[in-house]
């Protein structure tokens, strides 16, 4: 037998006996993933890669449907012309609800309209996508009037009907986000940078800029100097002069065009523009006119001559009443005056429209909710076809409930005029607005009975005004009647004998008794109508697609 030396252990180490540590940690692990655990781990691998395939198609696939919804609903509240492209028609009904829509129900996001208004016209300006066949009859080029960047003037007689009027409104809608983002500035090269006010803009003509309010994200920190910055918008002259300039729009669109550019001239300051822009529309309105146009207006005073009823036009009717407007509203009374009864004299004299010409209702805008999105998903479809385009305003108007609200209007421009003129006219021109607030609430309830949506926004707002002139008149006289009752209480009468102050005081103060009682019958008269004007202000479209 072999004996051990005394430098080896004293018990032999044998293998089955002995493992070391690497073999031992290896068959730890070993028996750590068995195979129970294995196919454990493959069932939730699998089991996972099952819900993340389920779950990631199914997010992107519904929300693909909510924004398809969603732009069915803005479809059917925005149409768009069907010969647009898709991402056109996309563009049109972003910017249109971008208008509309409230940012937490107070403020509008002008710029993301803005944005998608000038994408929107770049393509439809573009040969290569939806201007195919567009030609250009005058170039944009800079104008001390309108401002820089004037938009190109295109042919657009090749395409049809919808194509134009759906370009007309593009037009339309960016100059009203030019309007409404004039003053404001924006990074350079940096297009949707938020609008930042020129003069909280530090630079060398603002050497002490106005502090921009405070936000979370401390934007109000980081304030680009002026060199860095440009107008956040094209002017809105740009667009109104390309609608101006383009002979193929209607003569109601070019009318609308010239009387919205008038308006923002008035607006700004620019009186001897505006005034030719009046004027500018009053000639386009009586150009289209069947008959020579000097037997029908005065177009120096824009008085209807009597006698010519019958040549009147719908675009003639508003170029008068807007310059009669623009007249008033700087005190030149005496010229308002005259041009407003000859206009109403011409709307009393419109013909009931006959049975055959009966136009179809307008698209209800009642629906709310899950009703709205229904219609739109019907219309989408069964292929709802595009809105028939509005008349070019050429033609004499029937008289409608629509035509009823212009008359109204009408007669309480001419209670403020008369009331403001002298203290003899103060009778008569609260006698006319009487008559115009009586007129305005019937025609809001007729409109209620036939559910008639045109016109509501216009005869609501007269009915409102009407209120509010009737009572500020009345505190007006009431004031008047208070002075007169002063003055007969500290009279002494015929001839200082006292004969006659008894009387005088008595019928001032029944005329201050009478204008009083007068005020509070007008206190119920607004709690009568305010059911009727939140009614209409629900029924009022969002935005007037047509009109």
């Amino acid at each position: 037998l072999p004996v051990p030396s005394p430098s080896s252990p004293l018990r032999p180490q044998l293998p089955f006996l002995h493992q070391s540590a690497a073999r031992s940690s290896q068959t730890s692990i070993a028996r750590f993933i068995s195979t129970e655990r294995k196919e454990l781990w493959k069932r939730r691998l699998w089991r996972n890669v099952q819900f993340q395939l389920a779950l990631w198609p199914a997010l992107i696939l519904g929300t693909v449907f909510a924004v398809g919804i969603q732009h069915l609903k803005y479809e059917h509240d925005f149409p768009t012309p069907r010969d647009w492209s898709f991402w056109s028609r996309w563009a049109f009904r972003n910017a249109a609800a971008a208008e509309t829509e409230k940012i937490d129900g107070i403020l509008t996001d002008w710029s993301k309209a803005g944005l998608y208004y000038l994408e929107l016209l770049k393509r439809l300006e573009d040969d290569k996508i939806d201007g195919d066949g567009v030609d250009v009859i005058r170039a944009g080029q800079a104008d001390e009037a309108t401002g820089p960047d004037v938009c190109a003037v295109l042919d657009i007689s090749s395409k049809s009907a919808q194509w134009q009027r759906g370009y007309y409104q593009a037009l339309m809608g960016a100059a009203d986000v030019a309007e409404h983002l004039d003053g404001m500035a924006r990074k350079k090269g940096v297009p949707r940078s938020k609008p930042i006010p020129w003069d909280s803009i530090p630079g060398p003509a603002n050497p002490r800029p106005r502090p921009l309010p405070w936000d979370k994200k401390g934007a109000y920190m980081k304030v680009p100097n002026a060199f860095e910055c440009e107008d956040a918008y094209p002017p809105p002259g740009s667009f109104y002069s390309a609608i101006l300039a383009n002979p193929v729009f209607t003569t109601a669109e070019r009318l609308d065009a010239a009387l919205a550019y008038a308006d923002w001239c008035d607006f700004k300051g620019r009186q001897e523009m505006a005034a030719e822009l009046y004027g500018k529309a009053l000639d386009l309105a009586a150009a289209a006119l069947p008959v020579p146009a000097d037997s029908v207006v005065d177009r120096k005073t824009g008085i209807l001559h009597a006698g010519q009823d019958e040549h009147v036009s719908q675009n003639l009717f508003k170029a008068t009443t807007a310059l009669a407007t623009y007249r008033a509203r700087h005190g030149d009374s005496k010229q308002a005056l005259p041009i407003y009864l000859s206009v109403l004299r011409a709307r009393k004299s419109l013909p009931p429209m006959p049975a055959e010409h009966q136009e179809p209702k307008g698209r209800p805008t009642t629906e709310s909710g899950f009703q709205a999105y229904w219609t739109a998903i019907k219309e989408a479809l069964f292929d709802t076809p595009y809105p028939p385009l509005p008349l070019s305003g050429d033609q004499r108007p029937y008289y409608t409930l629509k035509e009823a609200c212009e008359e109204v209007g009408v007669m309480t421009y001419i209670g403020e005029i008369l009331f403001a003129t002298s203290d003899s006219a103060k009778a008569k021109g609260l006698a006319w607005t009487r008559d115009s607030v009586d007129a305005a609430e019937a025609v809001l309830w007729l409109m209620d009975e036939q559910d008639e949506h045109t016109g509501h926004q216009k005869c609501r707002q007269c009915l409102e005004t009407g209120l509010s002139n009737w009572k500020d008149m009345l505190r007006q006289m009431e004031g008047l009647a208070l002075d007169k009752v002063h003055t007969a209480q500290q009279s002494r009468g015929w001839l200082g004998t006292g004969i006659g102050k008894a009387s005088a005081v008595e019928r001032a103060t029944n005329d201050l008794a009478r204008w009083r009682e007068e005020e509070h019958q007008i206190e119920l008269r607004q709690q009568k109508t305010d059911p009727l004007v939140t009614l209409s202000k629900i029924n009022t479209p969002k935005l007037e697609a047509w009109g």
